[in-house]
């Protein structure tokens, strides 16, 4: 239960961490705009609690699944972070395609991509926690 909330915590730590550093600073402006421009579907900010809990929730997949995988260093955790979130994103980024306007195969892409670098911190975290514990 230890190893699970603490693995939980350190892959929170390393997407919040991400996206903070993507989505807080480095893209803020263009999603201020793009939330000015569907102001009819978009919120002006962001709901936080809802962020929190989803990267929680995002670094409980990688430690449950690595677990059952059986990850345990940084290279194995970053490669299959990236391979599982290559599946959530790829899903994700379809339904987003297939109901929003606002979305384009660039964004989507981009998004992808991005969801990517998040599986690859997030499993590579959780991984390198795993090895001090095996």
């Amino acid at each position: 239960m230890k190893k699970r909330l603490i693995g939980t915590l350190l892959g929170f730590l390393a997407l919040f961490g991400f996206g903070a550093i993507y989505y807080g600073i480095l893209t803020a402006d263009s999603a201020a705009a793009m939330a000015a421009d569907n102001s009819s579907c978009m919120l002006e900010a962001p709901n936080m609690a809802y962020i929190v809990f989803g990267n929680v929730m995002m670094a409980y997949l990688l430690v449950h699944a690595f677990d059952k995988m059986n990850v345990n260093d940084a290279k194995s955790g970053a490669y299959q972070g990236a391979m599982i979130f290559a599946i959530v994103w790829a899903f994700v980024q379809a339904f987003m395609l297939a109901q929003f306007k606002m979305f384009d195969i660039q964004f989507a892409l981009t998004e992808w991509v991005v969801g990517l670098v998040h599986g690859i911190l997030g499993g590579a975290a959780i991984g390198a926690y795993n090895s001090k514990q095996a």
